[in-house]
């Protein structure tokens, strides 16, 4: 399963990665709650745009599960960026562990998207869970939890991360040869950015159509690369 894409249900294909074998886990699960739409957002009913990310955001597992197989997997660093709503889970799992120390990240995004200005504050942020096994690597030296980077504004995946932001996490928790573990893997930018960086990667992702996207990402960046 190194370096490729698997178009199947991380849930199925997690408990069969060995324990500790992946050097960092990075992933941007489904948040749910963005998806929200009729009767759950009647409030804002005439005042804000509605939010649709054609299924993209819908959670198909357990996050308690999903969490437990992260752990156990993970030999240095996880990164989990996740709705507001899944935050407090995912700090305090990973805080109960004498074996990790947690940070709340955040990416904050330089070119917000204007939707509902009128109304409210723009939404320029996401959250995001970092968790280190102590006594692991981390190649920053006091750099700041927050991470300042523009949005795409050509997205495959409606919740695509910027590339650079991805490689700017896995330079800051890999070295050249090691392997990143992506559950959750969209249209591709993880693998993406392990491959540029010189890591191996394995990523999954469950909707054919995103898998068949990071597939032809792979192989057109092979072309650009080779």
């Amino acid at each position: 399963m190194l370096n490729k894409i698997i178009n199947a249900d991380c849930m199925d294909v997690l408990p069969n990665i060995a324990d500790k074998s992946v050097d960092l886990v990075l992933t941007d699960i489904p948040y749910g709650a963005v998806t929200q739409n009729g009767s759950e957002r009647a409030k804002y009913d005439g005042q804000l745009r509605k939010i649709d990310k054609s299924g993209a955001d819908v959670v198909t597992f357990e996050l308690l599960d999903f969490l437990k197989q992260v752990e156990r997997i993970a030999a240095g660093s996880i990164y989990i960026f996740c709705g507001i709503e899944q935050v407090s889970t995912v700090f305090e799992y990973f805080n109960k562990s004498k074996d990790f120390m947690v940070r709340q990240c955040a990416w904050k995004k330089t070119n917000p998207a204007p939707s509902n200005g009128q109304h409210m504050w723009l939404s320029s942020m996401e959250n995001c869970i970092f968790a280190k096994r102590r006594k692991t690597k981390f190649n920053q030296l006091c750099k700041s939890a927050v991470w300042d980077y523009p949005t795409g504004r050509s997205k495959i995946h409606p919740t695509e991360k910027p590339l650079e932001l991805i490689k700017y996490l896995v330079q800051s928790s890999t070295e050249a040869g090691d392997t990143v573990l992506d559950p959750c893997v969209g249209s591709g930018t993880t693998a993406v950015a392990a491959k540029v960086l010189g890591r191996n990667y394995i990523a999954i992702e469950i909707n054919e159509g995103y898998a068949a996207a990071a597939k032809n990402r792979i192989e057109q960046l092979s072309l650009t690369l080779f």
